[in-house]
């Protein structure tokens, strides 16, 4: 399991963010990926991660949720959870 003394919300997103490139197009990737920051890392295996509009949030649900899905799964394992802040 991960120690969450070494691990961040920021180098995990971005283990997220080069999976999630690689299977996605560059362009949707630069509008609906780039943008995104961290915030926080749970000892509950949750990943905040802060949005620009409730828009942008329903967009993400809407196409890219099962590609979020499997890069948390990746990092953090089958109990990850991702929380959006807007």
């Amino acid at each position: 399991m991960l120690d969450y003394t070494q691990e961040t919300a920021i180098s995990v997103w971005n283990r997220c963010l080069q999976f999630i490139k690689d299977n996605i197009d560059e362009q949707a990737f630069k509008t609906w990926f780039e943008p995104i920051v961290a915030i926080e890392l749970t000892t509950e295996n949750a990943l905040y991660i802060q949005v620009p509009s409730k828009f942008f949030y329903e967009w993400l649900e809407e196409h890219y949720v099962k590609i979020l899905k499997s890069a948390l799964i990746k990092e953090l394992g089958h109990n990850a959870r991702l929380l959006y802040k807007i």
